[in-house]
């Protein structure tokens, strides 16, 4: 009898080359009780390749191999009872199957099983739980369960409020490229709490930026606009701001409005001024709306248009 592991490892060879080929030999392996062949077989019917499409098939094989102790298994049917693809959602059964997994040793599930004793999904909070199984993923090297251990440490939720443990956190974090840790860091510069000050900041919030993350981008802007860590610029901070008003954000709406309207950075237009005043209003700017309301009260708005028409 051919062993269960070399089917499957000629399988695993074979999965994008001959997935028909690759689906024979799981079976072959799973004849024999092999729970890395029903992983396996699993994996194939409830993705398509080299058959049909078989879900319920596939939530079977997944059991049986995690019964059988396998964890990536478990892994899977954790992640599939928390309602991805449109499955239905079973938070206890997502909770079950994730700690099952986690304590087998497998890091993916580390993170997964924090937040769920985090937010209470399937099972009452424990911040305590959180914080240990957060506290092993970043020790495994997971960027955001260290931006996670930072805010738990900085705020003494689910452990001991420790401020040096958040930063030396918030640090590994934002060096690995999670863009919420870069724009913790930058505002822990201009607070004072780690050293550089404005300039620090600047250098975060624009590697926060540069990857998208518009909380950042709208700061960054701000420094430009004032010239705060850096030489002011005001046609880059209104670049900045329009980035960052393009995705309906209000406050951003408000300040190119006011760039508009005052001609900072870019050509004067009052209409136009007026136009992103109205919109940011619309998107619940509190100034934005105040303002608008003055307008209203005092001219004629059949002639200045100020609702972003």
């Amino acid at each position: 009898m051919t062993d269960p592991a070399e089917l499957c490892e000629r399988a695993v060879r074979l999965y994008s080359t001959d997935p028909q080929a690759a689906y024979d030999l799981f079976a072959e392996a799973a004849q024999q009780g092999f729970p890395n062949a029903f992983f396996g077989l699993a994996e194939m019917k409830m993705s398509g390749v080299g058959t049909e499409r078989d879900v319920a098939g596939a939530l079977e094989l997944y059991t049986a191999a995690a019964e059988a102790g396998h964890p990536p298994s478990m892994y899977r049917l954790g992640a599939y009872y928390s309602g991805v693809d449109g499955a239905a959602e079973d938070p206890e059964r997502c909770r079950f199957w994730f700690e099952r997994a986690a304590n087998a040793g497998m890091e993916q599930a580390f993170p997964e099983i924090a937040g769920i004793y985090l937010y209470g999904y399937g099972t009452p909070q424990d911040t305590a739980k959180a914080f240990h199984w957060y506290r092993k993923a970043a020790d495994a090297g997971d960027p955001l369960s260290m931006f996670k251990v930072g805010y738990m440490c900085s705020e003494g939720v689910g452990t001991v409020k420790d401020t040096d443990e958040a930063v030396r956190m918030f640090r590994m974090s934002a060096v690995a490229g999670v863009p919420e840790a870069m724009f913790k860091m930058a505002t822990l510069a201009r607070d004072g709490v780690v050293p550089g000050g404005a300039k620090a900041a600047l250098t975060w919030y624009r590697s926060a930026s540069d990857v998208g993350f518009m909380p950042a981008t709208f700061n960054l802007a701000t420094m430009y606009y004032e010239g705060d860590g850096t030489e002011k610029d005001l046609k880059k901070a209104f670049e900045l701001y329009s980035r960052v008003a393009d995705t309906g954000d209000g406050d951003a709406l408000f300040m190119v409005g006011r760039m508009y309207f005052d001609g900072l950075g870019v050509e004067k237009d009052m209409v136009k001024g007026f136009e992103f005043f109205g919109k940011a209003a619309a998107a619940g700017n509190r100034i934005a709306q105040e303002f608008v309301e003055d307008i209203r009260r005092r001219q004629n708005t059949q002639l200045i248009h100020i609702d972003g028409s």
